[in-house]
Protein backbone atom coordinates (compact mmCIF):
# COMPACT_ATOMS: atom_id res chain seq x y z
CA UNK A 1 0.00 0.00 0.00
CA UNK A 2 1.44 3.75 -0.44
CA UNK A 3 1.12 4.76 2.69
CA UNK A 4 2.16 8.15 2.00
CA UNK A 5 -1.23 8.43 -0.41
CA UNK A 6 -3.39 7.22 1.96
CA UNK A 7 -2.40 9.66 4.41
CA UNK A 8 -2.74 12.52 2.21
CA UNK A 9 -6.44 11.09 1.28
CA UNK A 10 -7.86 11.08 4.58
CA UNK A 11 -6.62 14.08 6.20
CA UNK A 12 -7.96 16.28 3.06
CA UNK A 13 -11.66 13.81 3.09
CA UNK A 14 -11.11 15.17 6.90
CA UNK A 15 -10.60 18.59 6.83
CA UNK A 16 -12.70 18.88 3.43
CA UNK A 17 -16.20 17.27 5.84
CA UNK A 18 -15.10 19.57 8.77
CA UNK A 19 -14.48 17.06 10.62
CA UNK A 20 -11.73 16.98 13.76
CA UNK A 21 -8.98 14.11 14.21
CA UNK A 22 -11.45 13.83 17.48
CA UNK A 23 -14.69 13.37 15.57
CA UNK A 24 -12.96 11.04 13.38
CA UNK A 25 -11.56 8.63 16.34
CA UNK A 26 -14.89 8.24 18.10
CA UNK A 27 -16.42 7.53 14.84
CA UNK A 28 -14.13 4.80 13.99
CA UNK A 29 -13.86 3.72 18.25
CA UNK A 30 -9.86 4.27 18.18
CA UNK A 31 -7.89 6.65 20.32
CA UNK A 32 -7.46 9.87 19.08
CA UNK A 33 -3.73 9.27 18.78
CA UNK A 34 -4.37 6.34 16.70
CA UNK A 35 -6.02 7.91 13.93
CA UNK A 36 -3.97 10.53 14.24
CA UNK A 37 -0.37 8.41 13.33
CA UNK A 38 -2.85 7.27 10.27
CA UNK A 39 -2.92 10.86 9.36
CA UNK A 40 0.81 11.67 9.75
CA UNK A 41 1.70 8.13 8.01
CA UNK A 42 3.21 6.67 10.70
CA UNK A 43 0.73 3.70 10.62
CA UNK A 44 -1.31 2.38 7.87
CA UNK A 45 -5.11 1.90 8.35
CA UNK A 46 -5.85 -2.05 8.56
CA UNK A 47 -8.82 -2.76 6.06
CA UNK A 48 -11.67 -2.49 8.83
CA UNK A 49 -10.55 1.18 9.25
CA UNK A 50 -10.10 2.01 5.31
CA UNK A 51 -13.82 0.43 5.07
CA UNK A 52 -15.29 2.68 7.45
CA UNK A 53 -13.49 6.07 6.58
CA UNK A 54 -14.96 4.92 2.92
CA UNK A 55 -18.19 4.77 4.42
CA UNK A 56 -17.94 7.88 6.70
CA UNK A 57 -16.66 10.00 3.47
CA UNK A 58 -18.29 8.02 0.82
CA UNK A 59 -15.83 6.72 -1.02
CA UNK A 60 -14.09 3.97 -2.32
CA UNK A 61 -11.72 1.78 -0.82
CA UNK A 62 -10.12 1.72 -4.00
CA UNK A 63 -10.35 5.55 -3.68
CA UNK A 64 -8.49 5.67 -0.10
CA UNK A 65 -5.77 3.30 -1.11
CA UNK A 66 -4.91 3.99 -4.41
CA UNK A 67 -6.95 7.46 -5.47
CA UNK A 68 -8.87 5.73 -8.15
CA UNK A 69 -12.72 7.08 -8.34
CA UNK A 70 -15.23 4.71 -8.58
CA UNK A 71 -14.77 3.12 -12.70
CA UNK A 72 -18.19 2.92 -13.24
CA UNK A 73 -18.99 6.68 -12.98
CA UNK A 74 -18.66 8.95 -16.12
CA UNK A 75 -17.01 11.80 -15.34
CA UNK A 76 -19.86 13.88 -15.96
CA UNK A 77 -21.41 11.49 -13.59
CA UNK A 78 -19.21 12.64 -10.91
CA UNK A 79 -19.27 16.02 -11.49
CA UNK A 80 -23.25 15.91 -11.43
CA UNK A 81 -22.80 13.94 -7.84
CA UNK A 82 -20.46 16.34 -6.65
CA UNK A 83 -23.05 19.46 -7.44
CA UNK A 84 -26.04 17.70 -6.37
CA UNK A 85 -24.55 16.66 -2.67
CA UNK A 86 -23.15 20.33 -1.99
CA UNK A 87 -27.00 21.45 -2.41
CA UNK A 88 -29.29 21.60 0.44
CA UNK A 89 -31.85 18.73 0.70
CA UNK A 90 -34.84 20.73 -0.44
CA UNK A 91 -32.84 21.41 -3.88
CA UNK A 92 -31.85 17.95 -3.93
CA UNK A 93 -35.53 16.74 -3.88
CA UNK A 94 -36.27 19.41 -6.50
CA UNK A 95 -33.62 18.62 -8.85
CA UNK A 96 -34.64 14.95 -8.69
CA UNK A 97 -38.30 15.86 -9.14
CA UNK A 98 -37.01 17.31 -12.07
CA UNK A 99 -35.25 14.43 -13.69
CA UNK A 100 -38.32 12.26 -12.99
CA UNK A 101 -40.72 15.06 -15.02
CA UNK A 102 -37.31 15.22 -17.77
CA UNK A 103 -38.38 11.16 -17.76
CA UNK A 104 -41.55 11.58 -18.30
CA UNK A 105 -41.00 12.24 -22.44
CA UNK A 106 -38.07 10.10 -23.45
CA UNK A 107 -40.08 6.77 -23.03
Amino acid sequence: MQKTKIFLRIRNLRHNAGYTQENVAHFLHIQRTTYTNYENGSRTPPLDILISLAELYQVSVDYLVRGVDTPYLSAAAKKFLVEFNSLPAPDQQEVFHFILFKKMFHK
